[in-house]
């Protein structure tokens, strides 16, 4: 196994709509649908479109949600065997809501599922069989263990942090934690709006300089519409624009974007910038279509190079 996930899943419920209401205002939702999800389940499914063999490790509940995401993901090649399926519960789900310009805003609704995955002694094996680690560390508690024991097997780990501090307390991970687990990563990939809060200031050079103080990582940003910024372990800056597309959806454009990144990074082993570029190219097509799982395969996002 090539990269093993740990981290978010989801069923995404998109509803387009003809423009996102305000305070106390409505919209004409002009169609619905349904695509498995969740930020890290859809790292994991770019990195298999791009051909490299991956398994993943959530909690999910046996509803009409949790089976469909199960049979997309060994659609998808992705070695689901050691997911944890409960009997009785309700997976977490997202409603999305997305106007006619891809702007959105998304409804989280956890259920009971997705808090209780226990990492017991098969999944931390598991965890150590791979070349790569990756995770949102949500839920905390189970993903920090596994965070160690990839360390302690000297397996690279990607650190994919998607929510705010707020979120991720909510998730059982307090800054502290989260400051002491970014130590033991190789890569650490913020949301501006962790980055920000994490270090207290949205300047990315004074970012970098208070991350250094508990980390050697490569430190990724991404930046919506200004590209990517990357730092590596010698204090090299890197800035990456975004590609130009038609947007469509820019759900899950992260995703693809971290997806393509590890496959060049951490497994092909190109160097800092042209992953980088090759994550833009995986962005840029995702953008240009409905859903996060708009992700290329190997072909596709070679086009956009």
């Amino acid at each position: 196994m090539e990269v093993c996930g740990l981290g978010t899943i989801a069923m995404d419920v998109l509803m387009q709509v003809d423009l996102l209401p305000k305070k106390d205002g409505f919209c004409m939702v002009e169609n619905t649908s349904y695509q498995p999800g969740g930020s890290g389940s859809n790292v994991i499914v770019q990195l298999a479109r791009l051909g490299a063999k991956c398994g993943y490790i959530a909690a999910l509940a046996r509803d009409r949600y949790g089976l469909d995401i199960l049979k997309d993901l060994k659609t998808e090649g992705v070695d689901i065997s050691c997911m944890e399926v409960l009997e009785e519960g309700v997976t977490l789900h997202t409603d999305i809501v997305i106007d006619r310009n891809g702007d959105k805003f998304i409804m989280l609704n956890m259920g009971d599922a997705f808090g209780k995955l226990e990492f017991d002694d098969a999944r931390k094996s598991y965890v150590e069989q791979a070349a790569v680690f990756y995770t949102d560390l949500c839920p905390g508690p189970p993903a920090m263990k596994a965070v160690s024991s990839a360390r302690n097997k000297g397996i690279d780990t990607v650190f994919n942090m998607q929510v705010g501090l707020a979120t991720m307390n909510g998730l059982g991970v307090s800054k502290e934690e989260l400051l002491d687990c970014i130590g033991e990563v190789a890569v650490f990939a913020p949301c501006r709006q962790g980055l920000f809060e994490l270090t207290g200031t949205e300047n990315l050079d004074e970012c970098c300089r208070y991350l250094r103080k508990y980390t050697d990582a490569v430190l990724l940003f991404t930046l919506g519409g200004s590209g990517s910024a990357a730092y590596d372990r010698d204090g090299t800056k890197y800035m990456v624009p975004c590609k130009k597309v038609e947007v469509v959806d820019t759900t899950g454009a992260g995703d693809s974007y971290m997806g393509g990144f590890i496959y060049s990074y951490c497994i092909k082993r190109k160097d800092l910038l042209t992953s980088m570029h090759f994550a833009t190219a995986c962005a840029a097509h995702t953008c240009s279509g409905l859903g996060a799982r708009f992700s290329p395969d190997l072909e596709t996002a070679a086009q956009y190079l």
